[in-house]
């Protein structure tokens, strides 16, 4: 018989440590240990120094390419200009439009899986706003043009979506001189097509937002006035045609508005939007399951105001939201998650009490983690800051720029499938606004 020695039970504990350290990952291919990442230094993206630049929007594809977009005043009006990400180094900022009869404003984005982009933004033409887009190859941006032509009145509030096979859907508000209606176009991949109205209520329509899933197929959801109040309103394109917007939420009790939408790569999508209940504004979701919509049902429980979510999901069907709260002296940031049956409960994301803490975006990945962003105040400045979910658990909230020359605002974020991520914004430097950006990886 071996003789027992303390030598002899330190090879053992070793060796069962290092068997069970050889099973697999589930968030990591063959056992390798786990992809740590970190931001690093936000970088000024745009050099122009001819006027502020603003409310910048950005897009990524899997391969980790970006391009962020904003509106920038060259010191007589306000034009677009965009700048992409290759992977490894940001480009020089370009602009996109080039049209001077007024000022082009508040871009969004949209990128497929191939790199493609596509650009929208409303533009003034001397009377009116209509709405303009310009394409982008992959390797250059195209030439701007005009997607609708209803001159009876001012289009504006421009949203765009794109699916993996480079189409894409455009949603705006277009008044009609009496009212306000919400209108689309589609991008075959080559062309634009011919604007149309998607809804035909009595009341005004606003705030359109569109999401589109991997067969081309896309959902718009805006809030719409029926003379009492506002509610919550969508549409559904099956691939070819657009169907007849109904209701999806049936609450009487106050307004229901700003709806965000986010879809799934096989057509369930979720919305949420801030609705009074007479006293508060709660936060409220509805699902659409690939075929019809469930029934709206309130997702936090707080007694404080709740405003301004958004909302994205992954392939799926898990979801997450996240909105700016008062507690009853500042407002936070919290979040929930829906696991694909069920919304959890709410919970608090950043823990900074110095100052309030607003306008959250969030970003999630096909493996479920999360990056949330939002601007919160200091006491003396407005700052961005971010918090990453692993799937599991959310981290602690963090300062992800350090330039304390002014405010900042309208922090966004993007994220791929490896879970890289890149958040842009606009920031003072005590003269003029800049755009900014910081990476995650």
């Amino acid at each position: 018989m071996r003789k027992f020695t303390w030598s002899n039970l330190l090879i053992l504990v070793l060796m069962v440590t290092l068997c069970a350290c050889s099973g697999s990952d589930d968030r990591n291919d063959g056992g390798d240990p786990p992809v740590v990442r970190y931001w690093g230094a936000a970088e000024l993206i745009e050099n122009d120094n001819a006027g502020s630049a603003e409310k910048p929007q950005v897009a990524m594809a899997p391969d980790g390419t970006a391009i962020a977009v904003w509106g920038q005043y060259d010191g007589a009006q306000v034009s677009i200009w965009a700048n992409r990400f290759d992977g490894g180094t940001w480009g020089t900022a370009e602009l996109i439009e080039n049209d001077n009869a007024g000022s082009a404003e508040k871009p969004q984005v949209a990128m497929a899986p191939d790199g493609t982009a596509i650009a929208v933004w409303r533009q003034y033409d001397g009377a009116q706003f209509s709405i303009w887009a310009n394409w982008f190859d992959g390797g250059t941006w195209g030439t701007a043009e005009l997607i609708e032509n209803d001159n009876a009145g001012s289009a504006e509030k421009p949203q765009v979506a794109m699916a993996p096979d480079g189409t894409a859907i455009a949603v705006w508000r277009q008044s009609d001189g009496t009212r306000y209606n919400i209108w689309a176009n589609r991008f075959d991949g080559g062309t634009w097509g011919t604007a149309e109205p998607i809804e035909s209520n009595g009341g005004n329509a606003d705030y359109p937002q569109v999401a589109m899933d991997t067969d081309g197929r896309a959902m718009a959801v805006w809030h719409q006035y029926d003379g009492t109040r506002a509610d919550i309103w969508a549409n559904w394109f099956n691939g070819g045609t657009w169907g007849s917007a109904e209701l999806i939420e049936s609450d009487n009790a106050g307004n229901a508005i700003e709806p965000k939408i986010a879809m799934s790569a096989d057509g369930t999508a979720m919305a949420v939007w801030h609705q009074s209940d007479g006293t508060r504004y709660n936060i409220w979701a509805n699902r659409f399951d690939g075929g019809s919509w469930g029934t709206a049902d309130p997702i936090e429980s707080n007694d404080g105001g709740a405003f301004d979510p958004e909302i994205a999901i992954n392939p799926d069907g898990t979801a997450i939201a996240v909105w700016q709260q008062s507690d009853g002296t500042r407002l936070n940031i919290w979040a929930n998650r829906f696991d694909g049956g069920t919304w959890g409960t709410g919970e608090l994301i950043e823990s900074n009490d110095t100052g309030d803490a607003y306008y959250p975006q969030i970003a999630i990945n096909p493996d479920g983690d999360a990056i949330a962003v939002w601007n919160q105040y200091d006491g003396t400045r407005s700052d961005v800051w971010a918090n990453q979910f692993d799937g599991v658990t959310w981290g602690t909230g963090e300062l992800i720029e350090s330039n304390d020359t002014g405010n900042t605002y309208n922090p966004q974020i993007a994220m791929n499938a490896d879970g890289d991520a890149i958040a842009v914004w606009y920031q003072s430097d005590g003269t003029r606004y800049n755009i900014w950006a910081n990476r995650y990886e």
